[in-house]
């Protein structure tokens, strides 16, 4: 069975486990070294007129460039501790580190193509052909469309924001927004609007960033998503509890938020509550839907948020709550809970109409041009057109 259910949990604990406090390094020159290349990698210096092939050794310089073919990609750990990762088809160049009132800024452009970007404190600013993508705190890709230079921006995780002539707009975890280009029939820009996430955009985080796995393993002790269902799947767990040893049944924290039953909607955050249980160190959540997958939150909340587009699919699911002590003991767990919701549409990327076609000019007419209509014919060519 596929792991459709198990995959947006994964990548829900990534943005509320790796938004944290780093200390924001020194200002200093910036530069970038690169690896993990791979397909056609070419680099050029601030200073040098042409690209040349860029091996495991090579370090990018300010005003330097990178530029990768259709198969080629690279990871540059900047020296800041930023780390960007360039995928094909992409043209790069690394601007400037600035220390401001605000902290430190990195400063990078993209002309064409898809970079993430995985900021080690300060901000990062993304010049591209339709406005400046910018990120303080974490994680966040900025795409280019090589044909309609519309920006597709995503923010995985941390505080983001977009701008271009028509105005800004501010957006966090789980968000996107598309940066149109100009408009040249109209003579206008189109103001940015913020999106949530597709399951699509979530996934692709996970799949070309292997420092996203590395992170979530580090901050998450206790992560696990089943795809293979029970040997009778069903929509309510079974429960094994390891009760107290006083009062157990009225010992045990209660589900708050959602209520048994309730129909949830298909975009949006929804808060999943439950009361405090003394001794408890930290809590996991599982889910389970209708076809028996399960997957595994830890948290150390007793109201966390998630995006509901984490759910994949419709229909009905079940959770419970375990908690446990400081020793890493189970303490008890909540009865299982219900809630269902639609199936997710895939949110597609707008467009604009595309431009009017303009009416066909007029030919001008030229005798002495043998491709116009209106030649005079090579007979009169040198009477006509050299007076002879």
């Amino acid at each position: 069975m596929k792991k459709k259910f198990a995959l947006p949990f994964i990548i829900a604990v990534i943005i509320i486990s790796l938004i944290g406090c780093q200390a924001e390094p020194a200002s200093s020159p910036l530069s970038a070294a690169l690896s993990e290349l791979t397909g056609k990698v070419d680099v050029k210096q601030s200073g040098q007129n042409d690209f040349a092939p860029a091996n495991p050794e090579t370090t990018l310089e300010v005003n330097g460039q990178v530029q990768t073919g259709d198969d080629g990609r690279v990871r540059l750990d900047l020296s800041s501790g930023t780390i960007i990762r360039i995928a094909p088809s992409s043209l790069f160049t690394l601007t400037s580190n600035e220390e401001t009132d605000g902290g430190l800024i990195t400063k990078i452009k993209l002309e064409i193509g898809k970079i993430f970007i995985i900021l080690n404190g300060g901000q990062a600013d993304v010049e591209t052909p339709s406005g400046v993508a910018s990120v303080r705190g974490s994680h966040m890709k900025v795409e280019v469309d090589p044909i309609t230079k519309d920006i597709y921006i995503t923010c995985l995780t941390g505080n983001c924001s977009a701008t271009n002539p028509a105005g800004t707009v501010n957006f966090t975890n789980g968000q996107q927004v598309i940066l149109f280009a100009f408009d040249e029939t109209t003579g206008t820009w189109t103001a940015p609007g913020v999106l949530p996430m597709t399951q699509e955009d979530f996934e692709e985080w996970l799949n070309e960033n292997p420092e996203t796995k590395e992170l979530f393993d580090q901050a998450m002790s206790t992560v696990t998503a089943l795809a293979q269902p029970s040997e009778t799947p069903t929509a309510t767990p079974t429960l094994e509890q390891a009760l107290p040893p006083t009062e157990a049944s009225n010992a045990c924290f209660q589900v708050v938020n959602p209520p048994a039953g309730t129909s949830l909607p298909k975009q949006g955050q929804v808060n999943f509550e439950w009361t405090e249980q003394e001794g408890a160190q930290y809590y996991v959540i599982t889910f389970v839907d209708a076809n028996g997958n399960r997957a595994t939150i830890e948290t150390t909340e007793t109201n966390p948020s998630y995006y509901i587009e984490i759910f994949p699919n419709g229909g009905q699911y079940s959770w419970f709550v375990t908690a446990y002590g400081s020793d890493n003991v189970e303490i008890c767990s909540t009865t299982s809970n219900s809630f269902s919701k639609p199936a997710g549409d895939p949110t597609p990327r707008p467009s604009r109409e595309p431009d009017p076609e303009l009416p066909p000019t007029e030919e001008e007419c030229d005798p002495c041009n043998e491709f116009s209509s209106c030649f005079v014919g090579w007979d009169e060519y040198y009477y006509v057109c050299y007076g002879e």
